[in-house]
């Protein structure tokens, strides 16, 4: 072998034993910054975890709250109901005028926190916590948001269209305003519950509470309009609010033993 041979397959290894070091190095590097960015990923979907956790509980308490409400209302419009079938509709009584307002004026609604499960959803980060039981159950849970906003709408929706023009044009607003309007510094969120005993201090001399006549017809209409009102309610509750608040604790308790990994 002469010399320049030689060196020459000595420059031809030495050439591909830099060309394996550097391509090993590169993948390392390679490796290390996935490693890395898996790792950066890992921690800020637990931080979006850590802060759905949080909402979620903010929106269970807040929503067992809204479910207390909406059976004391449900209560509530079947002894308006129970009242007008009972004594027909009256033009000047105290007691029915109060149990129609606190029948027609309690309609709320619940508005689920979805920032966090929504901005978690999308970012994607749950893949990077390797938890299939996770991923799928906030997935039932955003389906579930989406069946409850759904429902309210079409409660809003009768409401809107039924109810508040019926308020309109029968419930004679100055008694409640005397309280609501007029001396609304004193103003309490104890309103309703001492109703009945505010409308007597007013002591009415003109007796027209209501703007409506004890007509069969119109007592008929009416109670079937609540009627109508309490069966929404009532199929919203039995069919969706017990699954919700199930939902919502199952998916806390997932939240707390994946971040406890």
């Amino acid at each position: 072998m002469n010399k320049k041979s030689f060196f020459e397959k000595f420059n031809l290894k030495s050439r591909l034993i830099e060309l394996i070091i550097l391509f090993i190095a590169v993948t390392l590097g390679f490796i290390g910054d996935n490693y890395r960015e898996g790792l950066s990923e890992k921690n800020n979907a637990k931080k979006l975890l850590s802060s759905m956790e949080t909402d979620l509980k903010e929106d269970l308490v807040k929503f067992e709250s809204f479910v207390k409400a909406r059976r004391k209302l449900i209560v509530d419009v079947y002894k308006f109901i129970d009242d007008a079938e009972k004594r027909g509709l009256l033009k000047d009584d105290v007691s029915q005028h109060t149990l129609f307002a606190i029948a027609i004026f309690n309609w709320n609604y619940f508005k689920p926190n979805t920032a966090n499960i929504d901005q978690v959803i999308s970012s994607g980060a749950l893949r990077y916590l390797g938890n299939d039981t996770l991923i799928n159950q906030i997935g039932v849970l955003e389906s579930k948001n989406i069946s409850l906003i759904d429902r309210q709408e079409r409660e809003q929706e009768f409401f809107l269209n039924y109810l508040q023009p019926l308020m309109h044009k029968y419930y004679n607003f100055k008694w409640a305003n005397y309280s609501y309007v007029r001396q609304w510094e004193d103003f309490s969120r104890d309103f309703w519950t001492s109703y009945d005993k505010r409308v007597d201090e007013i002591n009415p001399t003109n007796k027209n509470m209501m703007f409506w006549n004890n007509s069969i017809d119109l007592k008929i209409k009416i109670i079937n309009l609540f009627e109508n009102y309490v069966f929404i309610l009532r199929s919203s509750h039995y069919t969706h609010y017990d699954d919700y608040i199930d939902q919502i604790k199952k998916t806390i308790l997932l939240i707390e033993s994946t971040l406890e990994q």
